[in-house]
């Protein structure tokens, strides 16, 4: 274990341990008697803690987590009376998300995801995505092809700990694999493919072999997996070959056995990595999920304009496409955005906009792994500090007046698709030992 994370676990325990302000402990009483969902407290209680401890908690004007929501909106701790400054949110389509049991879920349109995908909760924003693979659970289906395996079904817990169907496929001395076309083809096009697996008895691991194409020609990797239900995934940009689905054990001379459930095949644009996005159930054709929109969040009151702090603890998808998380005003191009810039290996960035000039901080970092970020603007200096680190500093031609930052946006115009922990704001420019602390 890296020292900082077990550091980060220790203080997490002690905490909890220790118990929580009476200050904590009144925003989340006042947060879970105005939503209608409330969840993943704990976690969120420590992360608010932290900013008590390094006196940062009194000096935050908005403050969100992954705790309470209800049917079009999500809520921030912070303010915990009116002005809410709450954003507004939209998904016109039922969607799924792992739950914090570990389990696949439906939920319902109009209502925000917190997603336990990578073991921690987190505020789930993904793009409109379409599941190409058709009967995604039937794999007894005419349109499920099994050249070189047998597949078989029994009664078993599927991974939404459901007593269901479960098919399994089992190599033989040949090449061949579990396959399935997609619904439209996707020449050039980035894909994505994921499946649910698990070893179906005994005990140790087998290799699985995922891909796209077919299991004669095609693209694909492999990927230990035990007895326990775990998603795999494949990612690739722009193939041309066959537009196939396929699966199957590794070794095929031994005959290893697998259990499947949930195949997920979708497209991206021309020359764009593909993606793997939150699972989507299909029966006789393709299936779409549309898109998260969270809008409108903020207050002029809670957001100074001319100075202050933006922070986000977030991950991205890796779009390779602009995104940004803003604080901005309706009708206005005036924002602060941290996000990633750039259409082709788009790198992280925080953008100054004003009415009379952009100010663009590139920085390396990883796109696709959770990081804490926060961008100072203070008259006409801008800072951007990442995981407890200044790298940028930068000087804004002219800078904002009052009132040109008013509102606080996820899916405005070039949004943020990823995982988000974290959103702060600060009505004052933190110092910068202070904006050290909030990143760490």
């Amino acid at each position: 274990m890296a020292a900082g994370i077990g550091l980060g676990i220790s203080m997490g325990w002690a905490l909890a341990k220790k118990g929580f302000s009476a200050v904590i402990q009144g925003l989340f009483a006042i947060l879970e008697a105005r939503s209608t969902y409330f969840e993943n407290a704990n976690n969120s209680k420590l992360s608010v803690q932290e900013l008590e401890t390094a006196g940062l908690l009194d000096k935050a004007s908005i403050i969100l987590t992954p705790t309470g929501y209800s049917e079009y909106v999500i809520h921030n701790v912070k303010p915990s009376e009116s002005p809410f400054g709450d954003m507004a949110f939209e998904r016109t389509s039922a969607a799924t998300r792992v739950n914090a049991q570990g389990l696949v879920e439906t939920v319902a349109l109009y209502i925000p995801r917190i997603d336990y995908s990578n073991g921690v909760g987190a505020i789930l924003v993904e793009p409109s995505v379409t599941n190409q693979i058709r009967h995604s659970e039937d794999f007894s289906n005419a349109l499920w092809l099994t050249p070189g395996v047998t597949l078989t079904s029994s009664t078993g817990t599927n991974p939404r700990g459901e007593s269901a169907t479960i098919y399994a496929i089992q190599g033989a001395p040949v090449d061949g694999g579990l396959e399935a076309n997609m619904a439209s083809t996707a020449t050039g096009n980035g894909v994505g493919v994921s499946c649910w697996v698990r070893k179906k008895d005994g005990q140790g691991t087998v290799n699985v072999e995922i891909g796209y194409g077919d299991s004669f020609y095609g693209a694909s990797h492999t990927v230990s997996v035990g007895a326990d239900w775990q998603r795999i995934t494949y990612t690739s940009t722009g193939y041309t070959g066959a537009n196939r689905f396929y699966i199957r054990p590794q070794n095929i001379l031994i005959s290893d056995t697998i259990e499947v459930w949930g195949a997920q095949m979708e497209k991206t644009a021309n020359g764009v990595d593909g993606l793997v996005t939150s699972y989507i159930p299909t029966q006789s054709s393709a299936s779409t999920r549309l898109a998260d929109s969270y809008l409108d969040g903020g207050d002029v009151s809670l957001i100074n304009s001319t100075s202050g702090v933006l922070f986000v603890e977030r991950q991205c998808l890796n779009t390779n496409t602009n995104e940004w998380i803003l604080l901005t005003a309706t009708g206005r191009n005036e924002a602060i955005s941290v996000g990633i810039y750039g259409t082709s290996n788009g790198s992280n960035s925080t953008r100054v906009k004003t009415s009379t000039s952009t100010l663009y901080k590139g920085f390396q970092g990883s796109k696709t792994s959770m990081e804490k970020l926060a961008v100072k603007w203070d008259g006409t200096e801008v800072k951007t500090f990442r995981n407890g680190a200044l790298i940028q500093t930068g000087t804004l031609s002219g800078g904002f007046t009052a009132n040109q930052l008013t509102e606080l946006h996820l899916s405005t115009g070039q949004g943020f698709n990823g995982r988000l922990k974290q959103l702060i704001v600060y009505k004052e420019a933190l110092s910068d030992a202070e904006l050290a602390a909030l990143t760490s």
